[in-house]
């Protein structure tokens, strides 16, 4: 037997207090003055032994209640083993309602199928209503391989967002088979207030290829709908009728600590920043700062003395000479802290591509990945999923998990009308 949840066995301790109940209780003498004992009766042996009885019944019963409710609290599984199959079929979720997937499961037995998700549950367990992510196929590859089958057929979308990592090598018989779809994402990720016109940034993705396209329409055009709060927009051509907030180009404020033994690092800098600015079509402000006061307002502060500590939420790039650094720009010690490993000068700042990192380190796309991820359908071909084959011997575990769990609560709901209807049959 395995429990999911063993620490709740503790509470069998809890046992303890019926058993030293009953034993109080059994103490307990009363005695009763009484002038003569003529008019009392002596009473039957039985009755005193059926109450006896009915108190040990009585206890039993909530001994096995509580049992029960630590068991319950516990999970316990018990395992039972799984029949090795000649073949089985594992289906992405996201196939599930595909007409071309119905047609292909209807000429399979629905016992060897299962879904192709962590666990993979079978058919006939899986709730189906539920939504799930893309699946990382090959992660899933390596976990294929404790299936007690001798082969095993996969029905995937194919995404290229589910290859993560290396290519594994497996000793199971797979063969994948993707089953492509002719939808075309189109969906509006992100818009901008310029003047009288949004400038929205639209992708479109199909199974070869994901693009992007910048435009600029009219806030009076019939291709977008306002909100009633009109600080959001939705493109009506778009698939996804999702609202995106409507962004203004607030500037972006970098501060540079002054230093008067390196003038000409700000001015390089500057120099960066300006072209980040034509770059990203935005205003940019970079002002030179004497002290560290009100530096909160900042999207990146640049300083020169490492020994400085800068109390902020903003991106701090601290000049650390490192000569052992293999980059210009590297990570510090916390999240929001780089460090400058060099002097600027007019050849590593174009050798180092510096006007690249400080751009990264603005992180203007912050949020977009997700929203693209979710909407890129590009596909990969059937040998691109194949994972290697491995020589290496593989014992199976053919042994699966039956949970307990329903079974206890309705024997726990009997216990207890038992103990009821003994409690009210106990003669007092």
């Amino acid at each position: 037997m395995v429990f999911a949840n063993a620490i709740y066995l503790w509470g069998l301790l809890g046992l303890l207090i019926p058993i030293a109940i009953h034993l109080w209780s059994r103490k307990k003498v009363k005695t009763i003055k009484v002038g003569s004992t003529k008019l009392l009766e002596a009473s039957e042996p039985k009755q005193t032994s059926s109450i006896k009885l009915n108190e040990l019944w009585l206890l039993l019963l909530r001994l096995l209640t509580i049992l029960l409710l630590v068991f319950i609290m516990a999970e316990p599984s018990i395992t039972s083993m799984e029949e090795n199959t000649a073949i089985s079929y594992l289906v992405e979720s996201s196939l599930v309602n595909d007409e071309r997937m119905r047609s292909i499961l209807d000429t399979i037995s629905k016992e060897s199928v299962r879904i192709l998700e962590s666990g993979f549950p079978k058919w006939n367990d899986y709730d189906f209503s539920k939504l799930s992510n893309t699946p990382s196929y090959w992660q899933l590859a390596r976990e294929m391989q404790f299936i007690p089958s001798d082969s095993i057929v996969i029905f995937s979308r194919g995404f290229r967002k589910g290859l993560k990592g290396k290519r594994p090598k497996i000793k199971t018989n797979t063969h994948w088979i993707v089953v492509e779809s002719n939808e075309i994402n189109q969906n509006l990720t992100e818009a901008k207030e310029k003047d009288a016109y949004a400038e929205v940034l639209t992708m479109s993705s199909n199974t070869n290829s994901l693009s992007f396209k910048k435009d600029s329409i009219s806030f009076d055009s019939d291709l977008i709908e306002f909100n009633t709060q009109k600080d959001s927009i939705r493109l009506l051509t778009s698939d996804s009728k999702d609202w995106i907030a409507l962004k203004k180009d607030i500037p972006i404020k970098i501060g540079i600590l002054e230093n008067d033994s390196l003038s000409n690092q700000v001015q390089f800098i500057q120099a960066a920043y300006r072209g980040i600015s034509r770059f990203l079509d935005r205003p940019l402000k970079i002002e030179v700062l004497n002290d560290i006061k009100d530096i909160e307002d900042f999207n990146t502060l640049i300083t020169f003395d490492h020994t400085l500590t800068l109390e902020t939420q903003a991106n701090v790039i601290s000049y650390q000479p490192d000569t052992f650094a293999s980059q210009l720009i590297t990570e510090g010690p916390t999240q929001n802290l780089f460090h400058l490993t060099e002097l600027l000068n007019s050849e590593n700042i174009v050798k180092e591509h510096l006007p690249e990192k400080l751009l990264k380190l603005l992180n203007q796309r912050a949020g977009l990945e997700r929203t693209i991820r979710m909407s890129d359908v590009r596909t990969v071909a059937e040998n691109e999923l194949q994972p290697l084959k491995s020589e290496v011997k593989l014992i199976k575990n053919t042994a699966g998990l039956v949970q307990m769990t329903s079974w206890l609560w309705l024997a726990l709901i009997l216990v207890i009308i038992l103990e009821r209807i003994v409690s009210k049959l106990r003669k007092q």
